[in-house]
C-alpha cells in the first residue's frame, strides 16, 4: 500500500476503533490532503477473509462514526477501507471557513475516489463490495457507472438519489436558489438559514436523521472530542453541485448502465432524501434490490438496533451471493 504519513484517529472512552486500524493521508493532485483508514485482514486478525467492503459515508461525516458498522463488517469476514471525503472529516477543506459544507463540482469526488482506489484498493482482496450512505451513495453510484470494474456489488443507505427539501420549496425552486444564488457570488456562502453549527451542538429532540439517542450522543462526543471533525451547513455552491449530480445519476438511460448487482435501502421516514428517487433507481438499474426499512429516519446505520437488524440481514443475503463465508476470490 502506498501510504504518506500516518494520520490520527480520534478515540472516545466506550467508543474505540476495531483493532488494527490505519490512518493515513493520500495527496490528490491538487495537493489536498486526504485521509483514509483501513483495516486489513491481517491487521483486524481475519481468518478465511471473504473480500473487501469498502464505505462511503455522507455528507458531515467521518471515519470515525463509522467504528460500530465496521466492526460490525470485520466480525462477518471482511477486510474494511473508508475514507474521509474532501471537505470534511479530517481531510481537506475546500474553504478558510472549516465550518462550511463545500464541493465545487462532484467530479472533485470522483478524482479523489479514483485516488483512493489506486492507492489504497489493490493491497485488499476481492471480491471488493462497497457500501454507502447519503452523499455517498450518490459519489458511489457515479463510480458503478464510470467503473464497473470496480465493485463486484453495491450497498445503498437511504442514497442522494433525490433531496426531500420541505414544503416551502420544490425541486424547482431549489434548483434555482443555488444557481442564481450561485451566479450572484454565493457560491462559499451558507444556503439561507445555514450557519456553522455542528453535531454537537444539535438537541437530540431537533435532529431529523436518527431515532436512536445512544448514536446521536456518540456523534456530538466525537465531534467534542476533536472539534476538527465538525461541519455546518451547505453552501450555495454545494447545493448546486448536488443538484447538478442528482439531475444526471436519476436518468433512466443512466441508471440502466448500471451493470453490477445494488442493494438500496430506503428509510421510511426519512426526512432528508425523497423515497421515491430511491424507487425510481431501483426499478430502472437492472439489478437492483430495493429494501423498505419501516420506521428508520436517514441515517439507518445508526438507527435502533431493531432497525439496524433489518438492514444487516439483507446485506447479510446480499453479501452471501458475492463473498460466501469460507470463500475468497
Amino acid at each position: 500500500m502506498n501510504k504518506l504519513a500516518a494520520a490520527p484517529l480520534i478515540e472516545i472512552e466506550g467508543f474505540t476503533a476495531p483493532g488494527g486500524a490505519e490512518a493515513c493521508w493520500l495527496e490528490a493532485t491538487d495537493g489536498a490532503r486526504l485521509r483514509a483508514v483501513t483495516w486489513t485482514p491481517e491487521a483486524a486478525h481475519i481468518e478465511n477473509c471473504r473480500g473487501t467492503v469498502f464505505l462511503f459515508g455522507g455528507r458531515t461525516e467521518f471515519a470515525e462514526k463509522y467504528f460500530e458498522v465496521i466492526g460490525e463488517l470485520i466480525a462477518r469476514g471482511f477486510a474494511v477501507a473508508t475514507m474521509d471525503w474532501r471537505g470534511q472529516g479530517l481531510s481537506a477543506r475546500m474553504l478558510d471557513d472549516p465550518r462550511k459544507g463545500h464541493i465545487d463540482d462532484f467530479a472533485t469526488f470522483d478524482r479523489d475516489l479514483g485516488l483512493f482506489m489506486a492507492e489504497i484498493a489493490p493491497a485488499f482482496p476481492k471480491p471488493w463490495i462497497a457500501m454507502s450512505h447519503s452523499m455517498g451513495g450518490n459519489i458511489l453510484l457515479r463510480a458503478c457507472h464510470d467503473h464497473a470494474d470496480w465493485f463486484s456489488g453495491a450497498v445503498f443507505s437511504a442514497p442522494m438519489l433525490g433531496l426531500r427539501l420541505g414544503n416551502a420549496v420544490n425541486a424547482f425552486g431549489a434548483a434555482m436558489l443555488a444557481y442564481g444564488g450561485s451566479a450572484l457570488g454565493f457560491v462559499g456562502r451558507y444556503i439561507p438559514g445555514g450557519g456553522p453549527a455542528a453535531a454537537d451542538e444539535e438537541a437530540f429532540e431537533d435532529n431529523i436523521v436518527t431515532s436512536d439517542e445512544w448514536h446521536h450522543a456518540v456523534h456530538q462526543a466525537l465531534v467534542r472530542a476533536d472539534p476538527a471533525l465538525g461541519l455546518g451547513a451547505a453552501t450555495f455552491g454545494w447545493v448546486r453541485a448536488a443538484i447538478r449530480s442528482i439531475w444526471m445519476t436519476e436518468k433512466e438511460d443512466y441508471l440502466r448502465e448500471i451493470r453490477l448487482p445494488v442493494l438500496i435501502a430506503q428509510a421510511t421516514k426519512d426526512r432528508l432524501i425523497d423515497g421515491g428517487a430511491l424507487e425510481h433507481a431501483a426499478q430502472h438499474i437492472p439489478d437492483a434490490e430495493l429494501l423498505r426499512v419501516e420506521g428508520a429516519e436517514h441515517e439507518i446505520l445508526m438507527e435502533r438496533d431493531a432497525l439496524r437488524a433489518v438492514f444487516w440481514q439483507a446485506f447479510d443475503r446480499f453479501a452471501a451471493k458475492l463473498a460466501p463465508r469460507g470463500s475468497l476470490d
